[in-house]
């Protein structure tokens, strides 16, 4: 079994150029299927809402769902076993991007593979491009690929980070070079050139909405202990220092008139202008801060981030503050 061509700790994303074409070639020829979700959805902040999903079900023999999914090369290569599963020889993704600022897709997989949880359950940009950034190891133990039993995958993604956990242990974690962008899931079987047999998929199912979903946390890493306060360098001393009495304090001689008051009021520094207000656009990076305008109200942006189609301010209160 090769060994997987990403760097551990932090590093820029590596994979052979082998598998890299596969994978790219054979997304690139899907781009023009992917379509968006969450552009007008994203109406309740608080909302995990249920947003794809297919277990598989129907006869033996029957083709994948081509409304929800586009095969690598002929329909023949995914197909339904008849038991609530998908048989993958492809490489198979959704047609849905999804745009959502916040979600988790979870997929229940059995295949022998390389090293690398997203070479069993990735995810491509909008134009079916691998995403370009950093990525880190989370727990080396967290990724099995003998592909002798099922092991269930879910990717939790927001602006900033894509997170593989494998059985509840988070595994992955990638750090977009582009923040935010949307993204289709693909059933990978560019294996670093070796590709297995075929690839079986129990279910998929992806949640998603517009505040952060609770990530796994690894059950083998032990918590670490609050540190103590240090102790003193020096020894207290046994007695305090002594002290003098304050001086005693004269009345003040009484005078006949009252002080003048003051000529002029003393002058303040006068405010700083606020920033400008400018008309909401999506593709666009916000800082905390700034204010932006959307049908006809205006607001202040509380949580620095890079706005998408569907993230208008009047849908996402814990973004935008309206004034």
């Amino acid at each position: 079994m090769g060994e997987a061509r990403h760097r551990t700790g932090t590093s820029s994303w590596r994979i052979r150029p082998r598998a890299l074409v596969a994978l790219g070639a054979a997304s690139a020829g899907l781009a023009a299927a992917v379509i968006f979700t969450g552009g007008g959805g994203v109406a309740v902040a608080s909302e995990h809402r249920p947003i794809f999903a297919d277990d598989f079900g129907g006869r033996r023999g029957a083709a994948v769902d081509l409304d929800k999914w586009r095969l690598d090369g002929d329909n023949r290569n995914g197909r339904l076993d008849g038991d609530g599963r998908l048989a993958v020889d492809r490489l198979i993704i959704t047609k849905q991007a999804f745009a959502e600022p916040y979600g988790r897709a979870e997929a229940r997989i059995k295949v022998r593979r390389a090293a690398g949880p997203w070479r069993a359950f990735g995810v491509v940009d909008k134009y079916g491009r691998v995403l370009r950034g950093n990525v880190e190891t989370l727990n080396r133990r967290a990724d099995p690929t003998s592909g002798r039993s099922f092991h269930t995958y879910v990717i939790d993604w927001s602006p900033e980070s894509v997170i593989w956990s494998v059985d509840g242990r988070p595994s992955l974690k990638l750090t977009p070079d582009e923040p935010g962008l949307p993204i289709a899931l693909v059933l990978n079987l560019a294996t670093d050139g070796r590709r297995p047999a075929s690839m079986l998929v129990d279910f998929v199912r992806v949640t998603a909405g517009s505040k952060p979903m609770p990530v796994p946390t690894d059950p083998s890493v032990e918590p670490t202990e609050t540190a103590s306060a240090p102790p003193p360098t020096t020894a207290p001393t046994s007695e305090p220092p002594a002290t003098t009495a304050p001086p005693a304090t004269t009345a003040p001689p009484a005078t006949t008139t009252p002080p003048k008051p003051p000529t002029k009021a003393p002058t303040s520094a006068p405010p700083k202008p606020k920033p400008a207000a400018k008309p909401w656009k999506a593709f666009t990076a916000y800082k905390a801060g700034d204010l932006v305008t959307y049908g006809g109200a205006t607001y202040r942006v509380k949580e620095a981030h890079t706005a998408l189609p569907g993230w208008e301010p009047s849908a996402l209160p814990n973004l935008f503050e309206k004034l």
